[in-house]
């Protein structure tokens, strides 16, 4: 401990001779640290560790799949399958089911608001180990149809609602109309699923639960926590077992076995991850590599000053220090530098992480609980320590290849670092080059992407369109006929609305990232033995859908009022659908029909148009299926959602909106008015997000690197100010010298820039999944990320050259 202070106080006495470099190496590492911290604080709390959820690893998302298509390899499950695995008890100590849903909230004097409402069963919340903060949560007898009138606040919810009334347990809310009690408040950590305002009881019908029509409605999700000693291998192999009872119940050309249907549990984070796993990582590795640039900087700067303490360092080899001392110094010196990182590092970070969230994808940050937490700690700590380490080696290197003799005999001379020093000091100038630059190639491959993405096209024409939501009670329109007459109305009443030129109902408008999916049979078509049955996106439409969005007709006709519940059933699919099971042949007039068998003309639905394909989730990746379209008159939803033309600015038919459906029923709340253009950029705002802060740790690698090539330069002009005069005393101008030092600056540059390009390919394999349209070889990325690194390359070597430049040779040579 004595000599650990002593080392310690000569440490302090050192960095205090140098204030200037201990402060710029502090607040170089606070930057990198700080960007690390705020980076894996955010990964942490969505993929690692969310606040909240107690042993999260033990936490499984149960789900189904099918072979083909790929797209229904990962879904829901369907009641049957949910009560499957609630009898897997041995393996489960709690099993909980969900649907997500809206319930429409009306306080007195108020107009109707929309709470986003978790629909789910009693064990839900023992599956994540959640406690409420006041009150209780469900109970067995209240996840029953027509005893689920309760309900349970999130913490948000209480605060901004209801003032964060601490007698709300056991007030009466009028929600869908009816009268819901609340039992309970949850804390301000559980948010899950983190879009929830209320949950409540999800009621399931028993019946469903084993009714075999019901086993392959997959809208379910189902959670369950796994008892102590268990494992997924166990769970999968049990579920595995359940789908083979059940495929072979059905008999030998059972749809399960026809279409490779089964079920399966993944760890729930790893289903949340979902595709922002790799963005996430890729923006951790970038922030890992701008630390190193750092600590290569620190390093370059350790190396320079123990180069300039050779003398001191050689007298005290020479009065008999030990090199396990002065290896000991060297190192204190870069721990306390990497104590003051960490610790203007975590400040740093507390200011940067709001900032992170604000970039960040509102279903990413909502009630996302981002703290300093036990890991976070740790990968601090691990982070320092790494610091020390690096920014130690410099000075180690140094301080143990040091000819003490040959030193002390030249101390009247100006130093010469060995070619071996200078070529550790270039080799980091190098690295760091090399660091940058494949961050800027990585974003500006990314930046194109993005570019290439905005202007794909999506089948219709968005501009002009304003959307908005409604979700029906059930318990107020309980028949498809009141729903079809709401939506009948509703479509009248938006068309007289001022401004509006076109408007029509959809139950899932594209891009809104919601609308299902459906098997279903053409009627008279024999498939071959063990194929799986024709399956497409369905959505249900108002006449005016097609001519709202200017998705143009290819053969037959739209929609029209005569189309009702009570007459023949009609279809429209699109051209994808009509290419991939129709193989040429006019589809118009032929039927299909959710039955594999159908048995009645009632259970069919005749085709009467095909119209283009138009992208409906997502402007990078286009779901491939095609679709088919129902009136809503003949398929109406509980979930109706709104769009309207019109040839003013769309925001200002907010109002126009909700006073249409105030004219139809003013008990509904119209939530989420969006523009379609603002529902288009919404698919890319987590590739924004990345691309965003890809390019800022970008910058800031370059920053960091134009920086570590500067003290380089300096340090080499500063060594050989000797050299220099000697030159320009004997005839060299002071363009020549220019050109000399920035001869060695643009050297280290293209060696930086060659080995960044290798690294750039090496790594090519997880960046190419990440791009759209846009090839890793891209020359006009590359040419002009080589000239914005070659141009600060050669300003960061350009002034200390200018300074080189402008020695007196008379001057300098005195002073040697």
């Amino acid at each position: 401990m004595s000599s650990f202070s002593q080392h310690l106080r000569y440490a302090f006495r050192q960095l205090n001779r140098s204030r200037g470099f201990a402060i710029v190496a502090a607040l170089t590492l606070a930057l990198g640290i700080g960007a690390n911290v705020a980076v894996f604080s955010v990964m942490n709390a969505v993929l690692l560790n969310p606040a909240g959820v107690p042993n999260p690893d033990r936490v499984l998302a149960v789900r189904a799949h099918y072979n083909t298509p790929a797209e229904l390899n990962n879904i829901g499950m369907s009641p049957p399958d949910f009560a499957d695995a609630e009898q897997g008890k041995q393996l489960f100590s709690a099993t909980a089911a969900m649907t997500m849903g809206n319930l429409s909230y009306l306080a007195e004097g108020r107009s109707p608001e929309r709470l986003i409402n978790a629909a789910v069963s009693w064990q839900f919340f023992d599956a994540f180990l959640a406690k409420p903060i006041l009150g209780r949560t469900f109970r067995p007898e209240e996840d029953v149809p027509n005893s689920n009138r309760a309900v349970v606040l999130s913490y948000p919810t209480w605060k901004k609602r209801f003032g964060g009334d601490p007698n709300i347990v056991g007030r009466k809310l009028t929600l869908n109309q009816q009268q819901y009690e609340v039992i309970g408040v949850m804390g301000p950590e559980f948010g899950w699923p983190n879009q929830a305002e209320v949950w409540s009881p999800l009621a399931l019908n028993p019946a469903r639960l084993h009714d075999h029509d019901y086993r392959y409605n997959e809208y379910l999700f189902v959670v369950a926590r796994m008892r102590p000693g268990v494992n997924i291998d166990q769970v999968n192999q049990y579920l595995a077992m359940k789908a083979r009872e059940n495929a072979n119940s059905e008999g030998e050309k059972s749809y399960a076995k026809i279409s490779g249907w089964g079920m399966f549990a993944m760890p729930v984070l790893e289903y949340v991850a979902g595709d922002l796993r790799k963005p996430l990582s890729v923006l951790l590795s970038a922030v890992v590599l701008v630390l190193l640039i750092a600590c290569a900087n620190i390093a370059g700067l350790q190396l320079a000053r123990a180069s300039d303490r050779q003398r001191e360092t050689s007298i005290r080899i020479a009065l008999g220090a030990r090199r396990g001392t002065l290896l000991a110094q060297a190192f204190t010196e870069s721990a306390v530098l990497a104590v003051a990182g960490v610790a203007f590092g975590l400040v740093l970070a507390r200011t940067t992480i709001p900032l992170l969230l604000m970039l960040a994808p509102e279903n990413l940050v909502k009630n996302l609980h981002v703290q300093i937490s036990t890991p976070v700690l740790l990968y601090v700590i691990a982070a320092g320590v790494v610091c020390a380490i690096l920014c130690g080696v410099g000075p180690a290197y140094q301080m143990t290849h040091i000819r003490w003799f040959q030193s002390l005999q030249e101390s009247g001379r100006s130093e010469t670092s060995s070619k071996g020093r200078q070529r550790l000091r270039s080799a980091m100038v190098i690295g760091e080059i090399a660091l940058a630059m494949l961050l800027l190639v990585a974003s500006g491959l990314l930046v194109r992407s993005l570019r290439q993405l905005e202007h794909v096209e999506v089948g219709f024409e968005p501009q002009g369109l304003m959307s908005a939501s409604l979700t029906l009670p059930r318990d107020i329109y309980k028949s498809d006929e009141q729903q079809a007459v709401f939506a009948q109305a509703l479509a009248t009443q938006l068309k007289n609305q001022a401004g509006v030129t076109d408007a029509a109902l959809v139950d899932a408008l594209p891009f809104s990232a919601n609308g299902g999916s459906a098997s279903f049979s053409i009627v008279g078509q024999v498939l071959p033995p063990n194929a799986p049955p024709p399956h497409g996106n369905i959505r249900s439409i108002s006449p005016d859908y097609f001519s709202t969005l200017k998705i143009p007709l290819v053969e037959g006709r739209f929609f029209s009022s005569t189309d009702q519940l009570k007459t023949q059933k009609v279809a429209i699919i699109d051209e994808t659908l009509a290419r991939d099971y129709w193989h040429g042949q006019d589809p118009i007039g032929q039927r299909i029909s959710f039955e594999q068998a159908p048995k009645d003309e009632n259970s069919m639905m005749t085709i009467v148009g095909v119209v283009k394909h138009a992208r409906v989730s997502s402007l990078e990746q286009d779901n491939k299926e095609g679709f088919y379209y129902l009136p809503i008159s003949q398929s109406p939803s509980h979930g109706i959602d709104i769009v309207v033309r019109t040839n003013a600015n769309p925001r200002s038919m907010s109002d126009a909106i909700r006073n249409a459906v105030r004219q139809v029923d003013s008990n509904q709340a119209v939530y989420d008015l969006r523009t379609m253009d603002d529902l288009i950029d919404s698919s890319l705002v987590s590739r924004k997000f990345v691309v965003v802060l890809l390019s800022i740790f970008a910058g800031l690698a370059l920053l960091l690197s134009a920086l570590g090539l500067y003290g380089v330069i300096s340090y080499g002009v500063h060594m050989r100010r000797r050299e220099l005069g000697i030159r320009m005393a004997l005839g060299a101008g002071r363009s020549d010298v220019l050109a000399l030092v920035l001869r060695r600056g643009m050297e280290l540059a293209i060696a930086g820039l060659a080995i960044g390009l290798v690294a750039t390919f090496i790594a090519g394999r997880v960046l190419s999944s990440m791009l759209f349209a846009t090839s890793l070889f891209n020359p006009m990325t590359l040419l002009a990320t080589s000239a914005l690194l070659a141009a600060t390359v050669l300003l960061a070597s350009y002034l200390p050259a200018r300074r080189a430049s402008k020695l007196d040779p008379m001057r300098t040579l005195r002073e040697e």
